[in-house]
């Protein structure tokens, strides 16, 4: 018969089984299948036995198994969000865990990321590229942040234009930053105002629903384009005396 295999310390594998067996008989927590809590045991005293510098006592490994079982426990209950105070095992009871996973949708890290991005965004653009990038943060509105530093609408774009590349530029360096996708919902605003109005004949005229009407598109499925009754009549009366002058 073979002899047993010697691990350290005079304890042989043998042992280390007996004890991890013990372990498990000992733990009441029941909280795994035997076959995990076994393995843990069994991992935790080998360990802990290769690692002594003296013999270990039979009484200390054993105490070093069930406790490492206990650990084991403890970290998957925290892990999957048990509440510890009352032994429930239902997942995601822990109060701190909902809070964190469910409860509340903003993430705190959201506004920390934005407090240390500001400063290192307004670092990388010039003075005029600034001053526009903290007006419409100001004024939340293009054409209000525009009037604020007495430039043209125009003008006010054209700066935001040139602050954003260069963020984006420094933002994904050294890669090449992704197209830009979408429009600002800050120009909605002055979208919509611009859209109240007509752009032709003597107007501007306000693009009610009795002053409009869609012209057909010939194209299936496509809608017309409004057009301004005020300034069709306008130029239907031009051309009426255009012709009343030729004749």
């Amino acid at each position: 018969m073979n002899a047993p295999t010697v691990v350290a310390h005079g304890y042989t594998l043998r042992d280390l089984d007996r004890l991890a067996a013990s372990a498990c008989t000992y733990d009441r927590s029941m909280a795994s299948d035997a076959t995990t809590r076994y393995n843990v045991a069994w991992s935790a005293i080998a360990e802990a036995l290769c690692a002594a510098t003296e013999p270990p006592e039979w009484h200390d490994l054993f105490t070093i198994g069930w406790r490492a079982i206990y650990a084991e426990v403890r970290e998957m209950r925290h892990l999957y969000g048990h509440r510890d105070k009352d032994g429930t095992n239902e997942v995601a009871s822990s109060q701190r865990f909902r809070q964190y996973w469910t409860l509340p949708p903003e993430r705190p890290e959201e506004g920390i990321a934005e407090r240390m991005a500001v400063p290192q965004v307004l670092a990388v653009l010039t003075e005029t590229e600034r001053a526009a990038v903290v007006a419409l943060a100001v004024h939340g509105d293009y054409q209000a942040a525009a009037d604020a530093l007495g430039l043209k609408y125009s003008a006010f774009t054209v700066r935001m234009s040139s602050a954003r590349k260069r963020f984006r530029a420094h933002w994904y360096a050294p890669e090449t930053a992704p197209p830009i996708k979408g429009t600002d919902r800050r120009i909605g605003s002055r979208t919509q105002e611009l859209s109240k109005f007509c752009r032709g004949g003597k107007g501007p005229h306000e693009m009610t629903p009795e002053n409009t009407y869609r012209r057909p598109n010939p194209k299936p499925g496509k809608r017309g384009e409004r057009v301004c009754r005020a300034c069709e009549a306008e130029r239907s009366k031009a051309r009426w005396a255009e012709k009343q002058a030729a004749a």
